[in-house]
C-alpha cells in the first residue's frame, strides 16, 4: 500500500448508493447460506477486522451484517483501552482469547491496530513505545496473521474512512439532536479537532501492515449503501472460503546448537549424600523464595517449560519448584493431547490464554514444543506446519520476553537404558504403575527418531529471551538441583538488570 492511499480514496468520484432492493437481498441470502455451510462443514473459521475513522460508520455497518446472519454462529467484540488485568498480559493476550473456532465468524472492532494508532499518535506512555516501535508493532501483526492464516482462519481487514467534512457532519447532526447526542464521545471530539495528524497516522499504520497474505480492503464511507456492500462482499468472500490462501513459510535460519550435549548422556557429577542434597536443596529452594518477595519481582512473572523423553524426572523437578513457591503464586499445567475445542483454534490459542500476570508462575509441563516433537515424529502435523512452527514459537517468546515475562525451558535428558529402568520399576510398583501408559512405550520406539527432533529444537529455538538448558537427569538429585539453580538465577539476572 502506498503512503496518500486515503487520501486518493476521497478524491475519487463519489460512490452511487445503491438502492437495489433485490441485489441487497441476494448479497444477503448468499451470505446467510455460505454460513449455514460454514457451520456444517467447520473447515475454517472467519475473522473480519474493521477498522475506520470516527463517524465513517463503522459501527452502522457491523450492526446491519449481524442483522443478516445468525447471531448464535456470530461473535463481535470492541475493544477499549487496556484494563490492569490486559495490562499484566502482553499485548496480543487479550486478541488470542477472542479467536473464533472453526465454523464460526468472528467480528472485531479496530482488533490490534486500535492499539498500533494509539502509539502513533502518541496517545500512551511514550517511554514504551522507543525508536522503531512500528516496525516491530508492524513486524509481529503481520507474523501472527500469516500464522492464522495457515492455521485456517479467514481473515479480511477492511478500514472505513471519510473526508473531514463529512466527518465534521456527521458529528454535529448526531450532537444536534438529544437522543443521538451521547454516541459523540469526547474521542470523536478529539479526532476531528486533529483530522490532518489522525489521518496521516492510520496511513502509516495501514501501509505498515499491509502485506500479500491480509491486505487492507479500504472503504470511502460516505454513501451507507455502498460501504455496506462493500464490506458484505469481503466477508462474503472470508465465509464461502474464496479468499487467497498464503503461501507456506519458508523454513527458519538453522542457529546453533544450544549446548553442545549428547540428549542421553549421563551426569557425570558423583551423586550427592542424603545429607548433602537435601542441603542444598533448602539453600536452593530458599533463594528461590527470597527472590519472589523482592519488589521488582513485581514487575514480571515467570513461564517456566519442562520438557523432555518420557520418564525423565520432570514431575519431580517441578515439584522441588513449587516446594519454594506460595501456592496462591503458581499454576502448574500438564499439556496433553489437544482437545476438540483446541484443535478448533490455532495450535498456540491454549497456551495464550494461560499466560500468567505480573507477580506470578506458570509452569509447564510439556508445552507448545509439542508441534516440533510428539506431533512432529508422529505425524500428527504436516511438515509445513511444524516445520514454520520454530519462527512462531521464537515470535512467540519474544512477545513474553518484550513484555517483562521470564522464560525458562528445561530439557531433562535421560539415557535409553534409565528410561527402561524407570518404566520397568514404575510396573512394579502398584503406587506409581498409572505413570506408565501403552502410549509410552510406543514413544519409546521412537526413540531416534525424538532425539534428532528434539536436537533440532534446541538448535532453532534458543535465544537470548527464551533460553534452554539441558539437564542431564539420568541422577534424579543432580537433576532437580540443577533446575532450581538455573531457574534462581535466570530470574536473579532479569531482577539485576531492572536495577533499582
Amino acid at each position: 500500500m502506498s503512503r496518500r492511499r486515503l487520501r486518493e480514496l476521497l478524491r475519487r468520484p463519489r460512490p452511487v448508493a445503491i438502492v437495489d432492493e433485490r441485489a441487497t437481498r441476494e448479497l444477503r441470502d448468499r451470505l446467510l447460506d455460505a454460513q449455514f455451510e460454514l457451520r456444517e462443514r467447520k473447515s475454517h473459521a472467519v475473522l473480519l477486522i474493521v477498522s475506520g475513522i470516527p463517524a465513517a460508520g463503522r459501527s452502522e455497518v457491523v450492526n446491519e451484517i449481524l442483522g443478516w446472519l445468525d447471531p448464535k454462529l456470530v461473535d463481535v467484540h470492541g475493544f477499549e483501552a487496556c484494563n490492569e488485568f490486559e495490562l499484566s498480559r502482553p499485548a496480543l493476550w487479550r486478541y488470542w482469547h477472542v479467536l473464533p473456532p472453526k465454523g464460526r465468524v468472528a467480528i472485531l472492532h479496530g482488533g490490534w491496530y486500535q492499539d498500533v494508532l494509539q502509539q502513533a499518535l502518541g496517545r500512551d506512555d511514550a517511554k514504551q513505545r522507543g525508536p522503531g516501535w512500528l516496525n516491530r508493532a508492524a513486524e509481529r501483526i503481520v507474523q501472527l496473521e500469516r500464522m492464522l492464516l495457515q492455521d485456517g482462519v479467514a481473515l479480511e481487514k477492511v478500514h472505513l474512512h471519510v473526508s473531514r467534512a463529512t466527518q465534521r457532519k456527521r458529528l454535529e447532526t448526531l450532537a444536534a439532536d438529544k437522543a443521538t447526542r451521547w454516541r459523540v464521545t469526547r474521542e470523536d471530539r478529539w479526532t476531528l479537532r486533529h483530522y490532518p495528524a489522525v489521518e496521516r497516522a492510520l496511513e502509516r499504520c495501514l501501509d505498515a501492515t499491509d502485506h500479500p497474505a491480509a491486505p487492507w480492503h479500504l472503504v470511502d464511507g460516505t454513501a451507507p449503501q455502498h460501504r455496506l456492500h462493500k464490506v458484505a462482499r469481503r466477508l462474503l468472500l472470508a465465509v464461502s472460503g474464496s479468499t487467497a490462501k498464503v503461501p507456506g513459510a519458508r523454513p527458519a535460519a538453522r542457529r546453533r546448537p544450544a549446548q553442545s550435549v549428547d540428549l542421553s548422556a549421563v551426569a557425570s557429577a558423583p551423586k550427592p549424600t542424603d545429607a548433602d542434597y537435601e542441603r542444598e536443596l533448602e539453600r536452593l529452594q530458599g533463594r528461590l523464595a527470597r527472590l519472589t518477595r523482592r519488589k521488582r519481582f513485581s514487575r514480571h512473572a515467570v513461564v517456566a517449560v519442562f520438557e523432555g523423553m518420557d520418564a525423565a524426572g520432570k514431575g519431580g523437578a517441578i515439584r522441588r519448584v513449587t516446594s519454594a513457591l506460595d501456592a496462591r503464586q503458581y499454576r502448574v499445567l500438564p499439556i496433553s493431547a489437544p482437545s476438540a475445542e483446541e484443535l478448533a483454534r490455532p495450535y498456540l490459542w491454549r497456551f495464550w490464554r494461560e499466560l500468567p500476570s505480573r507477580g506470578r508462575f506458570t509452569i509447564f509441563d510439556r508445552s507448545w514444543y509439542g508441534r516440533v516433537l510428539v506431533e512432529r515424529v508422529r505425524n500428527l502435523a504436516a511438515e509445513r506446519d511444524w516445520r514454520r512452527a520454530y519462527d512462531e514459537i521464537v515470535e512467540f517468546e519474544r512477545q513474553l520476553d518484550e513484555h517483562g515475562l521470564i522464560v525458562a525451558k528445561f530439557w531433562l535428558a535421560v539415557s535409553r537404558d534409565e528410561q527402561l529402568a524407570r518404566f520397568n520399576e514404575r510396573d512394579r510398583n502398584p503406587l506409581k504403575r498409572y505413570k506408565v501408559d501403552p502410549e509410552d512405550w510406543v514413544n519409546r520406539e521412537h526413540w531416534s527418531q525424538y532425539q534428532h527432533a528434539a536436537q533440532e529444537m534446541l538448535a532453532r529455538t534458543h535465544t537470548p529471551h527464551g533460553p534452554w538448558t539441558v539437564v542431564a537427569a539420568d541422577v534424579k538429585r543432580l537433576a532437580r538441583l540443577e533446575v532450581l539453580r538455573t531457574l534462581g538465577d535466570r530470574i536473579d539476572a532479569v531482577l539485576d538488570r531492572d536495577g533499582t
